[in-house]
């Protein structure tokens, strides 16, 4: 049984110089499919970063071995050092892929009008005592489609603040499943030195057990999840005197 699968590893460093370095976040995106013999997959993937920041886009897309389409995921995985101290900077000190079958390079566009999707947004402060140097943030956001004649489900197995697992399962029009997988993000930071680091902050969307307001549109929920984030953020500075 194929195994098709997309990951990214990266780290960002967060340092004053190489030898005074601050923090380093440790980031894994993995979407791994268990699909029949019958069904074939084409990976895109499309590099979008810098040297001190992630930006990239994947897309999956199933078909059968005649041509007919099932299904596709988008993936746009991010990570970044924000609100920097004067004299901070960040580096990705490592980044590898894996792709199976073997992705190409070319455009991927997020799948404009899912059937499900899912994103999180992730970060965590280094501090030095009070002060703030860095806030470390990652971010994943999930978009499936089925074909016609073709269902796709989404579930949230784990909420984690850590690892975040999504598992997706495409069925045919009888019920009965034609392939599944997961999708998982993990992001770890370890301060380094005398540094620290603050809290975790999380904010999924949609978030764990909440609903849209009535009339509520998709992309009028994201703004409003990204604005809590942002909110929440805020308070967490100013709990720390700035």
């Amino acid at each position: 049984m194929p195994t098709p699968k997309t990951k990214r590893i990266i780290v960002l460093s967060s340092s004053y110089s190489p030898s005074n370095i601050i923090a380093n976040l440790n980031l894994t995106m993995n979407a791994t499919f268990a699909t029949p013999s019958n069904i074939t997959t084409v990976n895109v993937t499309e590099e979008a970063s810098s040297s001190s920041s992630e930006s990239s886009e994947y897309s999956m897309t199933f078909n059968l071995t005649s041509g007919a389409a099932v299904g596709q995921i988008t993936l746009s995985f991010s990570g970044e050092g924000e609100d920097l101290a004067s004299g901070v900077g960040v580096a990705k000190t490592s980044a590898t892929t894996t792709t199976v079958p073997r992705a190409s390079s070319g455009t991927v566009t997020p799948i404009p009008s899912p059937n499900a999707a899912h994103s999180r947004v992730w970060s965590q402060p280094a501090l030095d005592g009070a002060s703030e140097l860095v806030d470390q943030v990652a971010g994943l956001d999930m978009r499936v489609t089925a074909a016609s004649g073709y269902t796709v489900t989404q579930t949230v197995t784990s909420w984690d603040d850590d690892d975040l697992i999504v598992a997706y399962e495409w069925k045919d029009v009888a019920g009965g499943t034609i392939f599944s997988g997961t999708v998982r993000l993990e992001a770890v930071a370890a301060a380094q030195g005398s540094y620290t680091l603050g809290d975790v902050t999380v904010v999924d969307d949609p978030p764990q057990g909440a609903q849209r307001l009535a009339g509520e549109t998709r992309r009028a929920l994201r703004e409003r999840i990204r604005e809590v984030a942002r909110e929440v953020r805020a308070r967490r500075r100013e709990a720390r005197g700035g």
